[in-house]
């Protein structure tokens, strides 16, 4: 967008106009026998409107004000040019027909459906005029002809009141979705929001001005490639819609809801502290609002600054509001992450580090008791040491394991299961055992260190909770889940609603997990199944 020839709809239009003069003049001199009527004055006339094609198209070429205000005259000498056209050039069979596709087209860019359904009326009444004037010296009519072009005149009119019932909009430079499709976590979305709008339209300078809801105003300006923050008033009037302003010529431009183009003075609209601080000139300025704020955005320097900007502004509003709203749901994720994270770091510790202290706060309590019969403690310290040291290396093989994020063999899962089995018993002085069928499979790390925390936590809680003695722990595995079951011969867990239910802690770790568990008492023992689902946790 920064460079090369910039056709916005007021170039188009007068481009067109010019070669259509042109064309004009070209095709009456090749063909003789036309005009039919006033010949002398119809070239005159056809060289007096290229002069003005190719003045309109000088003046308004850089110049967006002159564009809008040239527009509706223009028009109008399009409408009545073409009037005398039809009338001089053989009536309903004019070669010039043509020329009302494009006053069509002119109002349906321009302006809206109204003034293209205004357009078709006018012109379709001047059309028959002329054609019935030019006829009725004619004693070639020919019916057929006229029905069949006032058939295309009413089609087409039909076709293009359509297109403006639909506004035409002027589609907003590729390069702004793709620089706003990803905002970064760790730069503002004002910012980079601003950078990608200029990069855009081709804009030199700008300024982002942004109001959070019961907040500070934040700015940032970019100059000659180079962003900075700026302090500007917090009493910020953000405007509408888009309009395209001109400082010095006290002069600014928008559309209202008919699409209508409405002059204005830019020094009423943006505060003077504000003009002076941005040092703004001419440029476009956008409105952006979201659920959380609103602001407003100029762009300066852009090559070729026309009408058409009002509705790639549009777009661009659009563009930038979701580019914040999607920076802020980010942020949001990740705050949100930081804290699942935050509790399952906790809830692991909980279920390793504390449960291994309060297993050996238990050891401690009963060598008190031995040391009051006279039993030596020396050996039970040893072994007590003993845990602690495998609980290290433990700890240290699980932070390697979620560090790689591999999978692991099912056979060392139930190896390390039994492994802990027999450390917890001891611990815990409680008989724990791990039966388990073998099975040539992997399974997720992650799966692997819930099983563990799993089994960690259902002794504890069995022997400090319900006084278990015992603990079978079997392990089964099939190509979707592997299944715990634990049963211990402790009390009944407590019942709620006519039912048992599991420990929270069980409960809580087997949910992120996305599995299922289920609690059950008969025969005067507790079970505890609990089924952790492969493919979901390599997920």
């Amino acid at each position: 967008m920064g460079g090369g020839l910039q056709l916005y709809s007021g170039r188009v239009i007068a481009l067109g106009r010019l070669m259509l003069a042109t064309l004009f003049m070209v095709a009456l001199m090749i063909d003789v026998s036309q005009p039919v009527q006033a010949p002398t004055e119809t070239y005159e006339l056809l060289l007096l409107y290229q002069l003005f094609a190719a003045v309109i198209a000088l003046a308004t070429w850089n110049n967006w004000w002159l564009d809008a205000k040239l527009a509706g005259p223009a028009h109008a000498v399009d409408i009545a040019l073409f009037t005398v056209l039809v009338f001089v050039t053989e009536g309903y069979t004019s070669p010039f027909f043509v020329f009302f596709v494009f006053l069509l087209l002119s109002a349906a860019i321009r302006w809206g459906w109204k003034e293209t359904t205004l357009t078709a009326i006018l012109v379709a009444i001047l059309y028959l005029v002329a054609g019935n004037l030019a006829a009725s010296s004619d004693t070639r009519f020919q019916l057929y002809r006229f029905i069949v072009r006032a058939g295309h005149l009413v089609i087409l009119s039909l076709i293009l009141i359509w297109f403006g019932i639909h506004q035409w909009r002027t589609r907003g430079p590729s390069a702004a979705e793709e620089l706003l499709a990803e905002p970064l976590p760790d730069r503002s979305p004002i910012e980079s929001g601003l950078s990608a709008a200029m990069d855009a339209l081709g804009a030199r300078h700008g300024a982002f001005i942004w109001l959070e809801d019961g907040g500070a105003a934040k700015c940032f300006a970019r100059k000659d490639g180079v962003t900075t923050s700026c302090d500007v008033c917090s009493q910020l009037l953000v405007a509408p819609v888009p309009f395209i302003y001109d400082f010095p010529k006290n002069r600014s431009l928008t559309r209202d809801a008919e699409r209508n183009l409405v002059g204005g003075t830019p020094r009423d609209e943006i505060d003077t502290g504000l003009r002076t601080a941005l040092d703004l000139g001419k440029g476009l300025a956008v409105p952006v609002r979201t659920g959380a704020g609103e602001g407003q955005v100029f762009l300066e320097g852009m090559p070729s600054l026309s009408i058409d900007h009002l509705d790639i502004g549009a777009q661009l509003a659009a563009d930038l509001a979701a580019h914040i709203q999607r920076h802020a749901l980010m942020m949001a994720a990740a705050d949100s992450a930081e804290a699942r994270s935050r509790i399952v770091l906790a809830r692991d510790l909980h279920d390793s580090v504390v449960q291994f202290l309060a297993g050996a706060a238990f050891r401690l309590e009963a060598m008190k008791r031995s040391e009051a019969s006279g039993r030596k403690l020396e050996p039970e310290l040893n072994e007590l040491k003993q845990l602690m040291m495998q609980e290290q290396g433990e700890l240290r093989a699980f932070i390697t394991a979620l560090r790689s994020g591999t999978q692991v063999p099912f056979a060392d899962v139930v190896r390390d299961l039994q492994a802990l089995a027999g450390r917890l018993a001891r611990q815990w002085d409680i008989e724990c055992e791990v039966l388990a069928a073998p099975a040539d499979m992997m399974v997720p790390t992650d799966l692997h260190l819930d099983a563990h925390q799993l089994v960690r936590e259902a002794v504890a809680n069995a022997v400090r909770h319900a006084g278990a003695k015992s603990m079978r722990i079997g392990v089964a595995s099939s190509r979707r889940e592997v299944r715990l079951d634990l049963v211990n011969d402790g009390k009944a867990f407590p019942q709620a609603g006519g039912g048992f239910h599991p420990p929270q802690s069980l409960k809580e770790r087997v949910e992120r997990a996305n599995g299922a568990i289920e609690v059950s008492r008969g025969m005067d023992v507790t079970k505890v199944s609990i089924s952790l689902p492969i493919a979901g946790r390599a997920a």
